[in-house]
């Protein structure tokens, strides 16, 4: 089926594509909301499923770290300004 160019096609297509702008505008509306909240669940189920684990090993390795920090930073050296 072929049209020919004129202002009842051109109106025509105006039309169809401000009708696919409002469908997919209240499409977003109705299911960003519902899609975000589904992601919020998922991330906060994951957080706490972390911190569970982390908890038990946290304190060990905290005082291992911070043995380790002092024995790679190195020796100081005191610099002297020369006039």
């Amino acid at each position: 089926m072929i049209f020919e160019a004129g202002p009842i096609t051109f109106l025509r297509t105006i039309l169809i594509i401000v009708l696919v702008y409002y469908v997919v505008k209240y499409l977003i509306k109705l299911l960003l909301p519902f899609l975000v909240k589904k992601f919020m669940q998922k991330q906060q189920e994951k957080f706490q499923g972390s911190q569970a684990n982390n908890f038990d090993t946290s304190s060990t390795q905290s005082k291992r770290e911070s043995t380790d920090k002092k024995d790679t930073l190195g020796e100081y050296v005191d610099y002297e300004e020369l006039d």
